[in-house]
């Protein structure tokens, strides 16, 4: 073999390297933001999980809460865009027996485009956390009863869309994630409306999406790295929904309680 075929096949294999470290580093960068998936390797072991899930619970149940919204973070902090404290959030609505029920957006495993509504536990809730902590969303007593029933009416699925982006624009009604259906469902229930195109609208009038800073670079590799990074919803900035945009719909509606992180004891 020439010295000129190695030094090409060198740069061959060089260029294949790049390009795939390249497309890890894309999606290690956009599953940072919002994941809507139970997906994985935990980080926990179960029994801490519980733990966790059971401090919680006591947090809410201390206060006499019927319905919260929490959050955790599926990435380190240090992976997190500017804006973005914790990637998942569900509704923790309380139960006959005294516990808490979970009621969450997952996309599919064998289909990532598409997602459903599950109900689970907080140790399922919280299997991928990489943090310490929860987002913890306390809405005043009038808002908790208005959710508690929602979320057990068909309403609920009303306003689930089903075709699943991980950074949905929740201005744009193509797609949608896990805190976007949060987003519509603590919307639906206070204007008493599963209208999503009323919502919508009444919604850019309220509340800023949280805008991403994503390069130009990013924007054109990451729907080629994953197919879940869906940007046709987004014009020059990239907005999404955050535990930050729940807090401040229900600030805005004059609705909220308390919000706060509680962070886990070991």
């Amino acid at each position: 073999m020439s010295l000129l075929t190695k030094i090409i096949l060198g740069f061959g294999v060089a260029a294949i390297i790049a390009v795939f470290g390249y497309g890890w580093h894309i999606r290690t960068v956009y599953a940072g933001y919002v994941a809507s998936t139970d997906s994985g390797d935990p980080l926990f072991p179960r029994a801490t999980l519980e733990g966790y899930g059971q401090q919680i619970l006591n947090e809410l149940a201390a206060k006499d809460v019927r319905l919260a919204i929490v959050s955790r973070a599926g990435q380190t902090r240090d992976k997190l865009p500017d804006g973005v404290m914790f990637t998942h959030s569900a509704f923790f609505r309380r139960s006959a027996n005294g516990g808490y029920d979970v009621y969450n957006l997952y996309h599919g495993e064998e289909n990532r485009l598409r997602s459903t509504l599950v109900t689970d536990t907080p140790a399922d809730f919280l299997r991928l956390l990489q943090e310490r902590d929860a987002g913890i969303l306390i809405p005043d007593e009038a808002t908790q009863d208005l959710l508690f029933n929602f979320l057990e009416s068909p309403q609920y699925g009303e306003v689930h869309q089903a075709d699943y982006s991980l950074i949905s624009n929740p201005l744009d009604l193509r797609w949608q994630n896990c805190n976007e259906l949060m987003l519509y469902t603590i919307a639906a229930a206070i204007w008493d409306t599963t209208d999503r195109t009323l919502l919508r609208d009444t919604l850019a009038v309220t509340i800023l999406p949280t805008e991403l800073k994503v390069s130009p670079i990013r924007r054109h590799f990451g729907p080629m790295i994953d197919e879940r990074l869906i940007l046709d919803d987004h014009g020059d900035t990239v907005l999404t929904t955050t535990f930050g945009t729940l807090t401040q719909l229900l600030q805005a509606t004059e609705r909220l309680n308390e919000s706060y992180v509680l962070a886990f004891e070991n």
